[in-house]
This record gives C-alpha cells, sequence and structure tokens, in this order.
C-alpha cells in the first residue's frame, strides 16, 4: 500500500473521504453521489495491491458516511452489483474496478444531463413564480435558467442554505413560512431529493409543508431527482433531524431518467 495512503499518520484516505461526506452540507445528493464513487476510485488507484475485501469495505464505509443520502449508496450499490468479472488477480480487478468507476460516473452525469432536459421541458409551459426549498444541484441548474424575478427560494432553515442558493442565483429569498404562503399563488414547486422510495422520498426539513400546501392549492409539485437517487424501500431511511420524508402521493410529477431504473 503507497505510504500516502494513511493520512496525517492515523487517519486512512477512505477515512478522510467518509468524513468529507458525513460533513458536507453544502452539496446535493447528486453531487455527493458522484464526488462519493470518485473518491472510491482513487482509493482502489492509490492502494497498490489491494484485494476484493479491501475493495468492497471502503464502498461500504462511505455508503455508511451519510445514511441520510441515499444517492450514495444507491450509486455505490449499482457500482459493486454491475462491475465485471475480472480473470486475472489483484491488479486485473483493480484495473477492472477503476474502469468501472469511470463508466459508471458517465453514465451519473448523462442521467444529470437527461433530468435537466426533462426538467427544462416540462418548466418551460409553466407561468408565474417556482417557488423552492433546500439547494438541490439539480435544481439549481435548472432555476439558473429563469428570469430571477420568477424564484421564490425559501431559506431552508434550520443551516440555512436556501439563502446561499439565493445569493448564487440573485434571486428572492424568504422565509420557510413564507415560502409555504407563497405556494397558494405560485405556477409550481420544484424541490430535489437525497432519496426517493416507492411510496416517499427524502429531503430537507420543510419540504413537506410545500408539498401540502401546494396539494391544498392546487398548485403543481415537482421533484427532479436522477434516477440513482431511486432505492428499492418504500421508506428510505431518515437519520438526520434536518431531513424528513415526504409521501410521494404529493408529487404532481417526479422529472427523472431512467438510466438506472428498469
Amino acid at each position: 500500500m503507497d505510504a500516502w495512503f494513511v493520512v496525517n499518520g492515523t487517519e486512512s484516505f477512505p477515512d478522510r473521504l467518509a468524513r468529507e461526506l458525513a460533513g458536507n452540507t453544502v452539496d446535493g445528493a447528486g453531487t455527493l453521489a458522484r464526488h462519493a464513487l470518485r473518491g472510491l476510485r482513487a482509493c482502489i488507484e492509490t492502494a497498490e495491491g489491494a484485494d476484493v475485501k479491501a475493495l468492497l469495505g471502503w464502498a461500504q464505509k462511505l455508503m455508511d458516511a451519510r445514511p441520510a443520502i441515499g444517492a450514495i449508496a444507491s450509486l455505490l450499490q449499482h457500482w459493486l452489483e454491475s462491475m465485471p468479472a475480472a480473470e486475472g488477480g489483484s491488479d486485473d480487478m483493480r484495473t477492472v474496478a477503476i474502469r468501472h468507476c469511470d463508466h459508471v460516473l458517465a453514465r451519473a452525469d448523462a442521467a444529470f444531463e437527461q433530468t435537466m432536459q426533462l426538467g427544462r421541458a416540462r418548466l418551460s409551459g409553466i407561468s408565474g413564480s417556482i417557488v423552492t426549498h433546500s439547494a438541490s444541484s439539480t435544481v439549481r441548474h435548472l432555476l439558473a435558467d429563469l428570469a430571477p424575478d420568477r424564484v421564490i427560494v425559501g431559506a431552508s432553515e434550520p443551516g440555512g442554505e436556501g439563502r446561499r442558493l439565493a445569493a448564487e442565483l440573485g434571486v428572492r429569498c424568504v422565509s420557510d413560512a413564507e415560502a409555504v404562503r407563497r405556494v397558494a399563488e405560485a405556477g409550481a414547486v420544484l424541490v430535489g431529493a437525497d432519496a426517493v422510495g416507492t411510496q416517499t422520498f427524502v429531503n430537507k426539513v420543510g419540504t413537506l409543508a410545500l408539498a401540502q400546501a401546494a396539494c391544498d392549492a392546487d398548485t403543481l409539485f415537482f421533484v427532479v431527482a436522477e434516477s440513482f437517487k431511486w432505492v428499492a424501500v418504500a421508506d428510505p431511511v431518515v437519520v438526520e433531524s434536518a431531513f424528513e420524508t415526504v409521501p410521494n402521493a404529493l408529487v404532481g410529477q417526479f422529472l427523472s431518467d431512467g438510466l438506472f431504473r428498469s
């Protein structure tokens, strides 16, 4: 194993990556999932002689780092389950694993682009303002195409990442309570998701209030999420107090690609 695979003499490279994932409250789920897979690729590439057991251990460590972000585990699990078999020894296994990381990352990027295309097409027919919550990277890219005076961002407390998103886009930021009140007069509500199950999806606390307000006002409610955020459970796990589940029945439409789903 390369000497620099151990950081500061005590913390391993995989441990550092896991810590970074656990502490990152700025980036959205899709960005974090791709970051985790890129990090796993770096682990495999830099640790000479790594065997299958070590590789699986690193993948599991990154999955466990942020269980509320189901997209991380979903993308890494897809990588594990779809990886071709290696015919030779550990070096061949590492080569196959690295190439497969590149393949899945390219597929994840394509999923993002397809999701953006679907989102742009759907929003093009919406008039009026768009209310959003939190700071999904997919939502950020879609809102960047809109006139600033059409976008209303809730502050998204605790953490206030909505304020950062509003500053980046140069749009209005209102309190979370005010965002809920604005739903009745809006053209649509648009949010992201950290994980999507068969019955509920996970997003920042405050999303449920927006979804219920949209339902009461008959306002369109969209969830934009790449297909690798889908998990094979009814209700994705929520272990962080800043997240909550929202019934899929409140969603007017999921805007998503189909690259990681049958």
